[in-house]
């Protein structure tokens, strides 16, 4: 199918033609590597359902502040400009991102968990791949690594038309591009263009099956691939090996099968714990309950 259809397709996608406004402002914030903590606050004070979601996760007894955290500006102080500012863009994609997925037969609870929890993996990886002030650059990729799926589920169920369920069942792209001529790593990665995200997260959509092939930078990619695939691991006990090409790359990057069983564990085990690893700042310690990674 020529390019072009893709890009009207996904230009053409009813409610997801745009981001709400705070989501879009955060969007804003997140490019800027050195945005000041009153631009936040601005934002954040704007939307009250937002600021108390954040307090909420921000006050977790895994960041080592639990009940200290009152306001916005109490949270950036404690937990970090970046993290703050992560968790909220999580709350603000949930409305865009928790539905159901006709086309792909995934119901609206499956494919946000699934996001989350490649989110919490791929910044978890970044240390192991030697970049954790990345940590929360790559959460973000994660979180919306497969926002492909919305735009070609609302073409699916406007045509009518169903994929075969396949097993891993986030494993759709060469299902995708039999039916429509294209996958979701392509679709994502336009979908992000119009939404406004920051490059590098594009490329890591688009590359996300395929880091090897991305071009420049291939950390990001590479840390949402092994978030993809954490994921997949802790929902339908999987063993690494169900990616032969996938593990041996991340081999050679230094994350091993058993550093993927570990973070399945992790996830499924101690997903509070987890998150709190995910979005802290480098050089913060982790409370003695989250689970040591593997050396």
């Amino acid at each position: 199918m020529p390019q072009y259809v893709l890009h009207d397709l996904v230009s053409t996608t009813g409610d997801l033609a745009a981001l709400p406004m705070t989501v879009v402002r955060l969007l804003d914030l997140l490019k800027d590597q050195t945005c000041a903590a009153d631009k936040v606050v601005q934002v954040l004070d704007q939307d009250g359902a937002m600021t108390a979601n954040v307090l909420k996760l921000s006050n977790s007894a895994f960041y080592g502040v639990r009940g200290t955290v009152g306001s916005t500006r109490q949270a950036l102080v404690l937990l970090g400009n970046r993290a703050v500012l992560t968790l909220a863009f999580a709350t603000g994609m949930v409305p865009v991102m928790r539905r159901n997925l006709v086309g792909y037969g995934i119901d609206r609870d499956r494919y946000w968990e699934h996001s989350l929890t490649s989110a919490m993996a791929a910044g978890v990886a970044m240390d192991r791949l030697g970049d954790p002030e990345r940590a929360c650059e790559a959460f973000t990729a994660g979180l919306v690594h497969d926002i492909g799926m919305l735009a070609l589920d609302a073409h699916l169920a406007a045509n009518r038309m169903k994929l075969v369920p396949a097993f891993p069942l986030f494993n759709v792209s060469e299902r995708e591009r039999e039916t429509l001529g294209f996958d979701h790593c392509d679709a994502g990665a336009l979908l992000a263009g119009n939404w406004g995200f920051p490059s590098a997260l594009a490329r890591a959509i688009e590359f996300h099956h395929r880091p090897w092939q991305a071009p420049g930078d291939v950390d990001l990619a590479a840390a949402v691939m092994v978030g993809d695939m954490v994921a997949q691991m802790a929902s339908d006990r999987l063993e690494p090996d169900a990616w032969p090409e996938a593990l041996e790359y991340l081999a050679s990057r230094g994350v091993a099968a058993d550093h993927l069983r570990e973070l399945a564990m992790s996830v499924t085990l101690a997903p509070e714990e987890t998150l709190a690893r995910a979005t802290r700042a480098p050089g913060t310690p982790c409370p003695p309950s989250i689970p040591a990674p593997v050396s």
